[in-house]
């Protein structure tokens, strides 16, 4: 029995140093999508036409799988440790809470994943870029439809993004009677949550106000990050 325990125990500290690793991983993501979209025009990825996503594909590709959403992949997947971290953690306070935001959080990451379509955009725009002058139409009309169909931060990766919010803001919530995690974690992170969730609805459904939508993304980009630094500071106390 003891034995048990220990193995378990062990386990768990390990998941809590992993997760702590990807939250600093995270925090780089976010950095580095912040310092490379310096200088970069802000504009609503619905108001580019294919031949510019085409065009971006070959100038600048890190730009184009940027605005098309691979860091919001990238984040998504390497929330995967931290959010079975919270299911242990929470298991003896919360659990049904974790478990439920842990569940929201891997339907909408699934959803995103597969709605996203910026690796069959670039597989489309390495073919045009090849193309006879006679198969470029097609192949034009194929990227404008996928683009109505998942271009980052349009109605087309809503629903998934916005699940992965509400996860967010459920587990943060659980955090605010300071159990587990401190008060300050869980209302950093309900904040940034928060103002991430208006960034969202604003760029998918009135994406005219996508100016305002940036000027509410800045300070939760900042709060996530901070977020995410007590979250790491927290998980690496947990698995000592």
């Amino acid at each position: 029995m003891n034995q048990t325990v220990t193995v378990s125990d062990t386990q768990s500290k390990a998941l809590y140093r992993v997760a702590g690793a990807v939250a600093i991983l995270i925090i780089l993501a976010g950095l580095t999508d912040a310092v490379t979209s310096m200088g970069i025009e802000a504009r609503d990825n619905s108001t580019v036409n294919i031949i510019e996503w085409f065009n971006l594909f070959q100038t600048s590709r890190f730009t184009a799988f940027s605005r098309l959403g691979i860091i919001n992949i990238t984040t998504l997947s390497l929330c995967i440790p931290i959010y079975l971290a919270f299911t242990q953690a929470f298991r003896e306070h919360r659990p049904t809470l974790a478990g439920l935001a842990a569940i929201l959080f891997f339907i909408g990451m699934a959803v995103y994943l597969s709605s996203n379509a910026v690796f069959s955009l670039f597989a489309i725009s390495q073919q045009y870029a090849t193309a006879a002058e006679a198969q470029k139409p097609l192949l034009e009309a194929a990227g404008r439809a996928l683009l109505g169909q998942g271009a980052d931060l349009t109605s087309g990766t809503f629903v998934g993004l916005f699940f992965t919010q509400i996860a967010g803001l459920l587990i943060t919530s659980g955090m605010l009677r300071g159990e587990v995690f401190g008060k300050w974690t869980g209302l950093t992170g309900l904040v940034g949550f928060g103002l991430m969730s208006v960034f969202f609805i604003l760029t998918a459904f009135v994406p005219n106000q996508y100016n305002t939508a940036m000027l509410i993304a800045a300070p939760g980009a900042l709060f996530m990050i901070a977020y995410q630094i007590l979250l790491a500071r927290r998980f690496f106390q947990l698995g000592r």
